[in-house]
């Protein structure tokens, strides 16, 4: 087996991300959304979006004890954002992806 110093030595640490068209905007803005963004979305929003989600009984009709993933709640969230707002929703999507590539370093070609 490996020596851990032997397995440090051989690490190369990850390259800086690179900007990828196929992400944006939507799952760069729902990476934002699950990260650092994530109180971006207006806490009342947050927490009502939370609890109508667990209170809805699973598929055998029990109570949900888990959670969905955090990308399902971070697009129902701001989905239910949008409709509020009546905000523009590809507008929304553009600023969101570009405030992640901003807060990585990610330069859009």
């Amino acid at each position: 087996m490996q020596k851990v110093t032997e397995a440090l030595a051989e690490w190369v640490p990850p390259t800086r991300l690179t900007y990828d068209q196929s992400l944006y905007p939507h799952r760069y803005a729902i990476l934002f959304l699950t990260g650092a963004g994530r109180s971006v979305v207006p806490q009342a929003i947050r927490y009502r979006i939370d609890r109508e989600v667990m209170a809805k009984p699973n598929a055998k009709g029990e109570q949900r004890k888990k959670k969905h993933p955090a990308d399902f709640m971070a697009r129902l969230m701001l989905n239910v954002w949008l409709e509020e707002t009546g905000k523009d929703e590809d507008a929304v999507y553009r600023a969101l992806a570009d405030k992640y590539l901003e807060a990585h370093g990610i330069v859009r070609p």
